[in-house]
């Protein structure tokens, strides 16, 4: 779930430092659901959720820091 949450998250982060929007990743939909790209292959939804969370908060904080 890293991949998938880490390159949409850096794009919000980029996005929302650009605007002038405070720093929340919870506010992007995609951390709220936290199981976009989830398959049953991944494992337990709530480990993927968690794990999915964590990276797109860390892409997030990548992305708005870079801009």
């Amino acid at each position: 779930p890293g991949r998938q949450g880490a390159r949409p998250a850096a794009r919000a982060g980029r996005h929302d430092a650009r605007d002038g929007d405070r720093f929340d990743p919870v506010r992007a939909k995609r951390y709220r659901e936290g199981d976009h790209d989830y398959n049953d292959r991944d494992g337990s939804r709530d480990e993927y959720k968690r794990d999915y969370r964590a990276a797109f908060e860390q892409g997030y904080r990548e992305g708005y820091q870079r801009r």
